[in-house]
């Protein structure tokens, strides 16, 4: 992690490589790189890339994304069958060779505004596709982060930080923690 200005305003975090394949997200069925495959939902079919940035998302490009269609087509792809752990879901809107737009389902929570690895993720899909070059911006309901793929795949993100909560502990808990 390095910090990028002097208010501690920018981050700039390394989140390790990103894998497409199957056995490392994890997918069932052979070995293989998921790029651009099928997936069959009861609404219809669907390309997917799906890779690893520490953790399993499945990228969806579309020509046009929205909060509604994240929220229909999330909880189908999440609980389907050849994902056996659930997985995250991103849907994917080119903007240019520098831009992406991604709307967002995370496993386990639905519906969210913004989130690194979700990022990561749809940045890698499109550099994989050759949709974008290696240094893009990812918008977000909840903000824009930067992301640099280097060739090895190793993924670096970029992104303003703020407080968003204060708070105190108690001495009780302070000195169970000391312990």
């Amino acid at each position: 992690m390095t910090i990028l200005d002097q208010e501690g305003k920018l981050i700039k975090v390394g989140m390790g490589a990103a894998s497409f394949w199957s056995q490392e997200i994890p997918l069932v069925g052979a070995i293989r790189e998921v790029v651009d495959e099928s997936l069959e939902l009861e609404i219809g079919s669907y390309k997917v890339t799906c890779l690893s940035v520490g953790n399993p998302h499945c990228v969806i490009p579309l020509m046009e994304i929205s909060e509604k269609l994240a929220k229909e087509l999330g909880p189908l792809i999440e609980a389907h069958p050849l994902f056996p752990n659930r997985i995250n879901v991103q849907l994917l809107q080119v903007i240019d060779r520098s831009n992406i737009r991604i709307e967002i389902w995370e496993r386990g929570a639905g519906y969210t505004l913004a989130s690194g690895s979700s990022s990561c993720a749809a940045a890698c899909t499109a550099y994989k596709l050759g949709l974008v070059d290696n240094e893009l911006r990812v918008h977000m309901p909840g903000g824009i982060i930067e992301i640099e793929i280097s060739p090895d795949w190793q993924v670096q993100m970029t992104g303003a930080v703020s407080s968003v909560a204060s708070g105190r502990f108690s001495e009780e808990l302070w000195s169970r923690l000391n312990k």
